[in-house]
């Protein structure tokens, strides 16, 4: 309890400080002031000296320190918004918890019409995959690694573990118990899929136009069409996991019905070129995987 007040009390003595360079304010509504920088002062936090990137600053008595430096040390996320003038800080519960075990889950569920979306909570904005559990199942479901980087603490919750992917999910109503806010759907999505985890302009156009382009096929008298539903950057640079529905059409006229795949998506720029290629590999079907998985045909 101790150690959550000091944890309050500095983040809160430190958001002074940093307004002074978060942005450009009116004249009115600024003072100057004469304060100090001690970079011989040290920092121990948790019986551990950390050191700083920025010194401590000392007015008037006080001393302040970065907000955005110290709140990641303390596992909070630290967000500006220009545009409003605000600072957000949200505390981040589960990196510390341990991975959730997926044979714990209570339930299995089946992938059905998935979605991903920018959602924002608490101020910031995250990428979040959503499906329903499945035909005879319509209640909503949210991935639980995505939840987890919101921040909301998912302890106690059923856990739902989905067939194809094996990832693990918690139903929407459950989570209505834990979050501090509903959610909201960003507004600024521009298709009806998403890329996480990448922020390179020049790369997201070239993941998109080659979605675009892919999007319908022909070969062999066989006709694909897919479905996009997320697309994830990997630790590695330049790849990234795509998630898609595929339905193929044959030529005496029947489908194939929706099936789920997962493909491996590389990135490569032209020497002489500002632009990059796109290359697929690894193109795995989660349905049949699953059948063999099961020891089925």
């Amino acid at each position: 309890m101790k150690r959550k007040r000091m944890i309050r009390i500095t983040l809160l003595s430190t958001l002074f400080a940093t307004a002074f360079t978060a942005g450009v304010y009116a004249e009115d509504v600024l003072k100057k002031v004469d304060a100090y920088l001690r970079p011989d002062f040290n920092i121990v936090l948790d019986g551990k000296p950390v050191k700083l990137e920025g010194a401590p600053l000392i007015y008037d008595g006080s001393s302040y320190l970065p907000l955005k430096e110290l709140g990641n040390l303390l596992g909070a996320n630290i967000l500006w918004k220009g545009e409003t003038k605000t600072i957000y800080i949200n505390s981040r519960i589960n990196p510390e918890q341990a991975p959730p075990d997926p044979d714990a889950a209570s339930e299995e569920i089946r992938m059905t019409n998935p979605y991903s979306a920018m959602y924002t909570y608490l101020g910031a904005d995250y990428p979040v995959l959503i499906t329903y559990g499945g035909d005879q199942n319509r209640n909503i479901y949210w991935r639980l690694s995505d939840v987890r980087k919101m921040g909301i603490d998912t302890s106690g919750l059923p856990l739902a573990k989905e067939r194809y992917t094996q990832q693990l999910y918690v139903s929407e109503q459950e989570l209505k118990k834990k979050w501090r806010q509903t959610p909201r759907r960003a507004s600024s999505q521009r298709e009806n899929y998403i890329i996480a985890g990448e922020v390179n302009a020049k790369k997201i156009e070239a993941i998109r136009n080659y979605i675009k382009n892919s999007t319908s096929l022909k070969t062999n008298d066989i006709t694909f069409y897919m479905t996009p539903i997320i697309v994830e950057a990997m630790p590695e640079e330049n790849y990234y996991e795509y998630l898609f529905w595929q339905n193929a059409y044959l030529p005496n006229g029947k489908t194939t019905g929706n099936r789920l795949f997962k493909a491996l998506i590389k990135l490569s720029k032209d020497i002489n070129e500002d632009y990059y290629t796109v290359n697929t590999y690894n193109q795995t079907d989660l349905k049949d995987e699953a059948y063999r998985r099961d020891g089925k045909e």
